[in-house]
């Protein structure tokens, strides 16, 4: 739907809901409100829960790329996200390297991986392609657990937390909701431009109908795997920006189940292969699941965790097509008279 005043004035022809192949008024206003958020006074607990929320619409959108664009269900991006946050770690303690530049190798091997991955398991199917995701992020985690010579094995790896930008390690948590801002930016401009591309018509052709789009001449493997090489690479980048914020590196975190269920969970609910609803679903569930274990964690151990598979459950029941297929509904009904 689009605004009367601006076609009359000639303005651009923005819609109000989010539409495919266009910016709409409603992402407009959501990355106003995210710029707002940034410069407004919040308490610092507060402000955890926004860099969090930043970080991991980032992070959600990076995994919509291969699950929700090109169909590569993934149980195993935490280990994409370990391979960067590990590499640009160990750069950095071990030989002096800047994360500025170390998150660029960090992204790079997080894509080759995805790469060899996609190669090597593309051609399996459903719940056996899942199966092999989640394989490789165990084998990621055992080498990170084993290899202590290197990753610091259970023990983890330790940033200084000493104030230096050279090191992105910052003064203010100010500084890293900005930080984490500019990292969801370049994930949800990287989801535009697939969107309106050739690439992403191959990608949305192929999880489509596979067969269909091989007939035509497009390439399902060395297409998918270039999705999930890019979807590692901007998780790498994500995983960096974790390190650099929580200045410690806890393998049993890094490279989860829990965590790869996460960067799953966040586009389900928000709307699989959209540009807006990964977004929308860590705007809703990283707050939800952070103030809950905040407010509850201590007092009735185990409640929040309750509370918010509750509330999982209540979105997905009622918006099986996610938030984002929510406003398409709605977009529909105001079009009827």
């Amino acid at each position: 739907m689009t605004t009367t005043a601006a076609k009359a004035g000639g303005l651009p022809d923005i819609p109000i809901i989010p539409r495919r192949g266009c910016i709409s008024w409603f992402e407009i206003a959501l990355l106003a409100g995210c710029v707002v958020w940034v410069g407004f006074g919040l308490a610092p607990a507060l402000q955890d829960v926004v860099v969090l929320a930043f970080l991991f619409a980032g992070l959600a959108l990076a995994w919509n790329i291969a699950g929700g664009c090109a169909g590569l269900i993934s149980f195993g991006h935490a280990a994409f996200f370990g391979i960067g946050a590990y590499t640009s770690t160990i750069l950095l303690i071990n030989y002096n390297v800047t994360p500025w530049l170390g998150i660029f190798v960090g992204a790079a091997g997080a894509a080759i991986a995805g790469a060899v991955l996609s190669l090597i398991c593309a051609r399996l199917k459903g719940p056996f392609f899942i199966l092999s995701t989640l394989a490789f992020a165990e084998v990621v985690r055992i080498v990170a657990l084993n290899w202590s010579a290197v990753t610091g094995g259970a023990e983890g790896l330790s940033i200084a937390p000493v104030p230096n930008f050279a090191n992105m390690v910052l003064s203010s948590k100010v500084n890293y909701e900005a930080l984490m801002l500019a990292y969801l930016g370049l994930a949800y401009a990287t989801m535009r431009w697939i969107e309106a591309s050739r690439f992403g018509f191959y990608l949305f052709a192929i999880r489509d109908n596979e067969d269909a789009a091989a007939a035509a001449g497009i390439n399902p493997l060395l297409v998918r795997s270039a999705a999930m090489a890019l979807s590692a690479a901007l998780t790498g980048v994500g995983g960096t920006l974790f390190a650099q914020y929580f200045l410690y590196l806890d393998p049993t975190y890094v490279i989860s189940p829990e965590l790869s269920f996460q960067l799953a969970l966040l586009p389900a609910v928000g709307g699989l292969g959209t540009v807006v609803g990964p977004i929308l679903g860590s705007f809703l569930i990283t707050p939800l699941s952070e103030l809950l274990r905040a407010s509850l964690g201590n007092s009735a151990a185990g409640l929040h965790l309750v509370i918010y598979s509750a509330a999982l459950i209540v979105v997905m029941l009622y918006f099986p097509a996610g938030i984002a297929g929510a406003l398409d509904r709605l977009k529909s009904r105001r079009r009827q008279p």
